[in-house]
């Protein structure tokens, strides 16, 4: 699942070259911060997280560092960026979508918005649910004690474009169950992998990924 102090390779591959100027909503202790700066050193890249302690790590990689709790307000910023990026970020949001609306005007025009979001209807999960099972966890995962809000594939883009965005890529990253198999022929797996969570996204990704930009209104 994902670790939200590593980098997120499949989100750090989604910004593009021209990104001169990041927004990492939810940085963390700076892991994918320091990865952008390090691909292109020229870059500005700032940050957003609610933790004391990760600001600390954080300021050391990053241009600047804000600590806000985006459950009590937006921040004012004073300028606008090529991308911002926001992994693992609004499940931890009580109103998830006016949280990414309340970014739109620190976006240029021509930026994009990078939102990464765990699936609740992951297949394991569901077998979970099948079974009776709905308990949170406090190790991370899907049932991360700290969401406040859970997403499928059908609301995960609901959102997204009621917060004003158009939708430029949407994917999945995520396993087919292969257990045996992909232990004996692990990169024939890693296809079968691809196909089927290309394919039934909502069954067999446990995050999406999307590609905004401002919707034309």
């Amino acid at each position: 699942m994902i670790n939200y102090n590593a980098l997120n390779i499949p989100v750090f591959n989604k910004v593009t070259a021209q990104a001169a100027s990041i927004l990492d909503i939810g940085c963390g202790t700076g892991e994918m911060g320091n990865a952008l700066k390090k691909q292109q050193p020229h870059r500005k890249v700032y940050g957003i997280t609610y933790s004391q302690s990760e600001m600390q790590v954080a300021e050391q990689y990053l241009d600047k560092v804000w600590l806000v709790d985006l459950n009590e307000k937006i921040p004012i910023l004073n300028t606008e960026f090529d991308c911002v990026i926001l992994s693992h970020v609004l499940e931890h949001t009580y109103q998830p979508t006016q949280v990414l609306a309340g970014f739109t005007p620190y976006l240029k025009n021509s930026g994009m918005s990078i939102v990464a979001l765990p699936n609740i209807m992951f297949y394991k999960q569901r077998l979970k649910f099948l079974r009776g099972k709905f308990t949170y966890s406090q190790e991370g995962g899907l049932m991360d004690v700290t969401h406040f809000r859970f997403f499928d594939w059908p609301s995960a883009q609901q959102m997204c474009i009621d917060a004003g965005f158009e939708i430029v890529s949407k994917e999945a990253t995520g396993i087919f169950p292969l257990p045996i198999f992909r232990t004996l022929f692990p990169s024939i797996a890693k296809r079968i992998d691809n196909y089927f969570v290309r394919v039934y996204p909502g069954l067999f990704g446990f995050q999406f990924i999307f590609t905004l930009r401002k919707a034309v209104r």
